[in-house]
C-alpha cells in the first residue's frame, strides 16, 4: 500500500511539472510571449522592422567584432568596452524608435530569449 501511494505521488508530481512547463512554453507564464503582443498593429511592426534594419545589421556587425576581440589570446579590454558602448547606443536607439512607434520592444519583456 505504501509503495503504491509513493508511486502515485511521484506520477502526480511529474504531471504537475510537465503541465507547468507546457503552460510556460505556451506563453502563459513568461513575459515576452502570449497576449502581450495582441495589441501590436502589424503595419506598425513592419514599418518599425524596415526602419530599424540598418541598426540591427550594425548591431550584428559589432557583435561579430566583439566575438573576435574576445577570442584573441590577449584581449584588448579598452576596445571591448568601446564596442560594448556602441552596442548599448544602438540598442537604446532601437528601443527609442519602438517607443515612438508605440511597440512594446524593450519594455519589461525578455530579450527574445537569445541571451543578449
Amino acid at each position: 500500500m505504501r509503495k503504491t501511494m509513493t508511486l502515485l505521488m511521484a506520477i502526480a508530481i511529474v504531471f504537475v511539472l510537465i503541465g507547468g512547463v507546457a503552460y510556460a512554453w505556451k506563453g502563459g507564464g513568461w513575459v515576452g510571449s502570449g497576449p502581450y503582443y495582441a495589441s501590436v498593429d502589424p503595419a506598425k511592426a513592419q514599418k518599425f522592422y524596415n526602419d530599424t534594419l540598418p541598426l540591427r545589421q550594425k548591431q550584428l556587425q559589432i557583435r561579430s567584432e566583439l566575438m573576435q576581440l574576445y577570442g584573441q589570446p590577449n584581449p584588448n579590454w579598452d576596445a571591448i568596452a568601446k564596442k560594448q558602448q556602441e552596442m548599448l547606443q544602438i540598442r537604446n536607439e532601437i528601443q527609442k524608435r519602438a517607443y515612438e512607434y508605440g511597440l512594446p520592444y524593450g519594455r519589461g519583456m525578455k530579450r527574445f530569449g537569445r541571451g543578449w
